[in-house]
């Protein structure tokens, strides 16, 4: 064998041995998982947080649409009401002796993790209704999967303050900086009606299909999931928590035009361990940020932290899927309505009409 030959082969059988040992990490990275998305390990498939366009400005369900949430450690099936939340329907009747709050959230808010009546809505209606005879309290459920402040403010704006409540809750956590740094801020709603999320890097198609790719960002060059690098996701989380802070100030400024309290709770993931949430605490820095004329807060961050640790996390939260369990949603309602008599009593105490 001449040579070239032998060269040309030595190349070939390089390049074979390179192919694959690069086959096999790819088969072994997407089989132990190390590298998968949140929406790869609970439903199966790749959904990307950008680009996303909607037909329509209402992040939700359709009036009364069943509502399956199956997930690998819970399944629950509930009912949309008349507005598309899974609560009971709402109504827009008003009455002197019943304060009405309305909540509006994420998938925390709605209860996934837990049983439909199990969310911290519904157990905080139950515990504030047990302690009363004078002043009935309904509390209006509001939360959809999937959704964030910026959903939820033209919910607010366009429908939900119809309903007349006395008090608006809005409740933030740390994946609403992530779905503002993804989706954009009130921008992603366009004048026809729709919805544009921002787009994403140009290397996510590629990043979505080679894990060998994901591992090198990931682990070489410290991406998160919302592919940025350190450096931007610090500049992009600041200016998510500026325009969340920006949000949350326009729904106060809007309640407070209709006689509507209005109250920011900031609350936790309960995983001490998880890679994802080590940059959590950054969210209770939208609190300096907020008009406090028109906006009150509750950080919860410190309340669940007293009582949830590194021993008993899992009684509270699904190790897998990061909700809450019941038991955690009833601990949420039980530090909310704390920190309510505390600093806040005037908000369980309905306003009388001006005579």
């Amino acid at each position: 064998m001449s040579d070239p030959t032998r060269k040309k082969v030595r190349l070939a059988a390089i390049a074979l041995l390179l192919i694959l040992t690069a086959a096999f990490c790819e088969i072994t990275l997407r089989y132990l998982g190390f590298y998968k998305i949140y929406t790869e390990k609970m439903d199966g498939e790749y959904v990307s947080y950008y680009g996303r366009h909607m037909p329509t400005w209402f992040w939700g369900y359709h009036p009364y649409d069943s509502i399956l949430v199956n997930k690998p450690e819970y399944t629950y099936h509930s009912k949309a009401n008349n507005y598309g939340f899974a609560d009971r329907d709402f109504d827009t009747s008003d009455d002197p002796h019943i304060l009405k709050a309305l909540v509006l959230g994420d998938s925390f808010v709605q209860g996934l993790g837990a049983p439909p009546d199990s969310s911290w809505p519904a157990r905080l209606e139950g515990l504030l209704n047990g302690n009363t005879d004078s002043l009935h309290y309904r509390i209006y459920n509001a939360g959809v999967a999937g959704s964030d402040p910026f959903f939820e403010y033209i919910w607010l704006k366009k429908r939900l303050i119809n309903l007349h409540p006395d008090l608006v809750i809005m409740s933030i956590n740390y994946s609403d900086v992530n779905d503002c740094i993804t989706r954009g801020g009130l921008e992603r709603f366009r004048a026809d009606g729709t919805t544009q999320f921002a787009p994403g890097p140009w290397f996510e198609p590629l990043y979505k299909n080679i894990h060998l790719i994901r591992m090198f960002l990931h682990f070489v060059l410290r991406y998160d999931f919302s592919l940025l690098s350190p450096a931007q996701y610090e500049r992009r989380s600041r200016a998510a928590l500026a325009a969340l802070a920006d949000c949350a100030d326009s729904a106060a400024v809007l309640c407070s035009a209709h006689g509507v309290q209005f109250l920011v709770v900031l609350h936790p993931y309960l995983d001490p361990y998880d890679h994802y949430l080590q940059k959590q605490d950054l969210l209770t820095g939208i609190v300096p940020l907020l008009d406090h004329k028109h906006v009150s807060v509750i950080d919860l961050f410190g309340d669940f932290k007293a009582v949830v640790s590194t021993g008993n996390y899992r009684d509270y939260s699904w190790p897998r899927d990061m909700h809450y369990t019941s038991r955690g949603y009833d601990l949420f309602a039980h530090l909310l309505l704390q920190r309510l008599h505390r600093q806040y009593p005037a908000l369980l105490t309905k306003k009388q009409p001006a005579s």
